[in-house]
């Protein structure tokens, strides 16, 4: 693989200093050969991307698995090469806090989702990915599969609009039938008072290998669903929508788009799991 010469990892936010791109090219072809013998991955649209930073946004599956990310991230980094445009993705503190996992997951530049962080992402040069769904999506009911879950939040709007930066859509398929969700979780977390204590939004009851039944999610074995990705063309939210955006107006676009989007992704699925 091509790569260029390393960025300066010198930044005000040492959040960003835990990316290490020797790390991730030392780990590329392992995890390269996991995603495509076990979900057949398929990644599409890299060419829609602009040459300049963007906040990549996309929907959310698989549970605490997350498997989509770790599709899209091995696809940018491979595609891009990793020093060449830097990605970092914001995640819940939960998953950055991790023991190991955590670790791990920062070498790849997974960071805390804050606004200040981000911004500090964009004035290195560098791309951000948000789901902005977080787990209400993550961990929507299987019969959902093929929806978008934001839960009304338009933060990622604010974000982008702020730091001038394009949204470029990002959808997938597959991750939700890595394993089985029987119900919306919110109103069991609202009773936990999880929402209030840990921010966490969803507790359903789900399946997966070994746990079997469960309330919420922990880091299980996927089933072996096929994963189809598809980055979509890039929205101006300034160009569009002005100084002053209606917020609702723009995120009744953006979430229509990834809709459509995600339909037609879904479209090529001839059956859940076999794909």
């Amino acid at each position: 693989m091509c790569v260029s010469a390393d960025l300066s990892t010198d930044s005000e936010r040492p959040e960003l200093a835990g990316r290490d791109p020797q790390f991730i090219r030392t780990m590329l072809p392992r995890l390269w050969l996991a995603a495509t013998l076990w979900f057949r991955a398929e990644v599409d649209g890299f060419r829609n991307v602009p040459d300049e930073p963007v906040l990549f946004v996309g929907n959310h599956s698989g549970g605490a698995n997350i498997p989509d990310t770790f599709v899209f991230v091995l696809a940018y980094n491979t595609y891009f090469t990793v020093t060449g445009r830097p990605l970092y993705a914001l995640a819940h503190e939960v998953v950055t806090r991790m023991p190991i996992l955590g670790s791990l997951s920062r070498k790849m530049g997974v960071v805390p989702a804050d606004p200040d962080v981000a911004a500090a992402i964009f004035e290195q040069g560098a791309s951000a990915l948000v789901y902005p769904g977080g787990d209400v999506e993550a961990l929507r009911p299987s019969r959902d599969r093929n929806k978008i879950v934001f839960d009304g939040r338009q933060g990622f709007l604010k974000l982008a609009h702020t730091a001038g930066v394009k949204i470029v859509p990002v959808v997938a398929t597959g991750g939700q039938d890595t394993f089985y969700v029987l119900n919306d979780g919110r109103r069991m977390a609202q009773l936990l008072r999880f929402d209030k204590l840990l921010r966490i939004k969803s507790v359903p009851l789900s399946i997966s290998v070994p746990w079997g039944l469960l309330p919420g999610d922990l880091p299980h074995i996927p089933l072996p669903a096929k994963i189809r990705i598809q980055v979509l063309k890039p929205i101006d939210l300034h160009e569009r929508f002005g100084d002053e955006p209606d917020w609702d107006a723009a995120y009744e676009y953006v979430t229509s788009v990834m809709q459509t989007g995600l339909s037609r992704l879904a479209s090529k699925t001839v059956l859940p799991l076999v794909g």
